[in-house]
């Protein structure tokens, strides 16, 4: 026997996922603020991994850390100063 309730329940989701906007906007802003937060511990975390690992001679490992902290905090500063999404 089919389950009518789920099938009802699955067209809501598909309806909501192409209407416009179903996410209140403070949602929104919470959301994008703990991924920036995340975002920033992240850089942070991987600048004092290379600048140690800089420190202790070990210049490869350190380098492609760098790059790669450099890389994310060019990320994180093109997500903060991009226009607002819709």
């Amino acid at each position: 026997m089919a389950d009518y309730q789920w099938r009802e329940k699955m067209r809501k989701v598909e309806r909501s996922t192409k209407e416009v906007s179903q996410v209140p906007e403070r949602a929104k802003t919470l959301g994008f603020g703990c991924f920036t937060v995340g975002m920033i511990v992240v850089v942070l975390l991987f600048a004092f991994i290379s600048f140690g690992l800089l420190s202790q001679n070990y210049w490869i490992a350190g380098g492609v850390s760098l790059i790669f902290t450099l890389g994310l905090a060019f990320i994180l500063i093109q997500l903060l100063r991009a226009d607002k999404l819709q």
